[in-house]
């Protein structure tokens, strides 16, 4: 979606949302300081709360939740010494007062948060807590920013497709975290593509190969591995909490393809899932995830999409898409024909991807539009999560059984991700997945 088509989407959903039926979310004119909500106060939550004020500081940070609470104040400090350096320090408190901002720690902290006056929330909590949060969110009828992923597995993802509908009948905006959608470059690149510039779409590639394992920090005490706390904290180890590399990470890159494609466009059947796990990653230290993944995707009509992805150390890094076309070839944020030779190259970066996704949330808000991404995001999750499926299971199967049958569910059962307290020493033993042991539920 270009530019243009953002402006043109904008004022179809800004006339539509005047027929809405009107709940109990706030309105916010276009001079309101919008009063905004960051639950799951890590890296990447604190990162998504100042890119929100770089994108617009006329904001509010009125509350911080996080499970552990030692978090909250290192987050809102941090924030703030951001709010310093964006509008200097006399109107840094405005937007966030470490001394005053809410803070709520524990099983509730979404509940708590949620109670409190607030526009938008920002939910970047592990993946696992996305989907009960976000249904959370729905019925508190707040809009939001959803990092992604959206669901961890079948399961949550059928949830999500059904919170997109809620979402919509609610008037609420949610906006995900798709950011490579908000590159000016991508926009005008798959616009291209889509207006047939390269032809008629053959096959893709993607790729998020690292040149090393990512988030095996390890923390906890020797000995501590199969806790609850154990794995929450390190939860980009753990497939439950995580989803595994492909669901959590990989996922950017698959969206780039199915965007291409026409992100309704969804496979007709996993036909290879290849994985394994590097020996050197002791389990359940450094958790029970793949460290690569190898896929192919039918997508129907001749269509064929590869996805890989691995976090090997020592190996080459590559984090790019390829899309082939009768008339040419997508790569490296270029179109080229076949023999290599330059077609079209976009125009510099123009924004911040992580503040250009804010900067359309807040001005639908402001606007009064309703934006509603969330089954964009939930299309690439749970063809991630088809891929991750195979690949445990070495099995391939049609993706439509996935979709309506599977009952895949992979939190485990001691575990009440809606629940108002839960014993952090809880033992929650896991085991690596192995190809032709592990079932298809």
């Amino acid at each position: 979606m270009d530019r243009r088509s953002f402006v043109k989407n904008g004022a179809v959903l800004g006339a539509a949302a005047a027929a809405l039926p009107r709940f109990g979310f706030a309105q916010v004119k276009g001079s309101d300081r919008i009063k905004v909500a960051l639950i799951g106060c890590g890296g990447r939550g604190t990162g998504a709360a100042c890119n929100m004020i770089a994108a617009d500081p006329n904001i509010k940070i009125v509350a911080l939740g996080d499970l552990f609470p030692e978090k909250l104040d290192k987050a809102a400090n941090k924030i703030h010494d951001f709010a310093k350096k964006s509008v200097g320090e006399s109107k840094a408190s405005e937007i966030i007062d470490p001394a005053k901002v809410k803070k709520f720690s524990g099983w509730d902290n979404a509940d708590q948060v949620l109670a409190e006056d607030i526009d938008v929330v920002i939910e970047a909590t592990p993946p696992v807590f996305r989907t009960p949060h976000y249904e959370k969110i729905v019925a508190a009828g707040k809009h939001a920013f959803l990092e992604k992923p959206g669901a961890v597995d079948v399961i949550q993802g059928r949830k999500m497709y059904k919170l997109a509908e809620e979402a919509s009948k609610k008037g609420l905006c949610v906006v995900c975290g798709n950011q490579r959608r908000y590159d000016n470059r991508y926009q005008d690149l798959v616009k291209r593509m889509q207006d047939g510039e390269i032809g008629e779409l053959l096959a893709g590639q993607c790729y998020w190969n690292n040149g090393g394992y990512i988030g095996a920090w390890a923390n906890g005490k020797e000995g501590t591995e199969d806790t609850l706390e154990y794995q929450i904290r390190n939860w980009w180890c753990f497939i439950w909490a995580s989803g595994d590399n492909i669901v959590e990470q990989h996922v950017h890159n698959i969206d780039v393809l199915m965007w291409a494609f026409g992100s309704d466009r969804m496979p007709v059947e996993v036909t290879t899932g290849l994985g394994g796990r590097s020996t050197d990653l002791p389990c359940p230290r450094y958790g029970d995830r793949f460290s690569h993944f190898a896929i192919d995707y039918d997508m129907g009509n001749g269509l064929r999409m590869a996805s890989y992805c691995h976090q090997d150390p020592n190996t080459t890094p590559n984090v790019s898409e390829r899309i082939i076309g009768t008339k040419g070839i997508f790569q490296g944020l270029r179109l080229t024909d076949h023999k290599g030779k330059t077609i079209y190259a976009p125009g510099k970066l123009e924004l911040d991807p992580y503040i250009a996704e804010h900067k359309y949330l807040l001005s639908a808000i402001r606007s009064g539009r309703r934006v509603n991404e969330l089954r964009h995001l939930i299309n690439s999750n749970m063809v991630a999560i088809a891929g991750r499926m195979s690949a445990f299971s070495g099995k391939r199967f049609k993706y439509e059984w996935m979709v309506k049958k599977s009952e895949e569910n992979i939190v485990p059962q001691n575990v009440d991700l809606m629940g108002k307290t839960q014993d952090l020493s809880l033992k929650n033993p896991v085991s690596v997945p192995v190809p032709g042991k592990y079932k298809l539920v």
